[in-house]
């Protein structure tokens, strides 16, 4: 059976600045003071684009995969991207009953705090973290509004924005 894809909620624009901003002002400072660098000791200017170069390419292997995200189902395995990381589980491995519509910003204790391993920027969260009840969370979050909270065998929440979370959820629920 093929995967059908859930249309998952736009990256919101703090996230965006913020990448804007880092890819720019980064790239930006290191030029800075290499050249100021370069001067004061007659470096090589090869060696200056060298560096320039090496920030470029970090800073885009940061910044690039937060576009990578997609969640697929296939009748009965969630299959979820986000950045760098990649899950695959079973509906069975789900609490469906336990299953929730959150905004983040309201129920503040499904917001991730501490992340552990992945992507944080202002507003979107994508692969592991901890819940301000230290529970671990797995999270494609690209809006704090529309989450939907999936709690699963191993312990973990997986959480995940998409553009109608309920109605995923009722897909969800009606497969299981």
């Amino acid at each position: 059976m093929s995967y059908r894809n859930f249309a998952i909620g736009p990256v919101g624009k703090a996230a965006v600045w913020f990448a804007v901003g880092f890819g720019t002002l980064v790239p930006l400072a290191v030029a800075g003071i290499g050249i100021a660098a370069a001067r004061k000791t007659g470096a090589d200017p090869v060696g200056l684009l060298a560096m320039q170069a090496l920030v470029a390419v970090a800073v885009l292997a940061l910044l690039l995969p937060m576009w990578r995200r997609e969640v697929a189902f296939d009748g009965k395995h969630l299959r979820v991207k986000a950045t760098y990381y990649n899950r695959l589980s079973a509906l069975s491995e789900f609490d469906l009953a336990q299953a929730r519509v959150v905004d983040t910003r309201e129920h503040t204790q499904y917001k991730p705090v501490l992340k552990t391993n992945g992507l944080a920027l202002p507003g979107y969260w994508a692969g592991h973290f901890r819940l301000r009840d230290r529970s671990k969370a797995f999270c494609l979050v690209t809006d704090p509004a529309k989450v939907l909270v999936l709690p699963h065998a191993d312990g973990r929440v997986w959480l995940l924005s998409f553009e109608h979370p309920q109605a995923v959820l009722d897909i969800l629920r009606r497969h299981a």
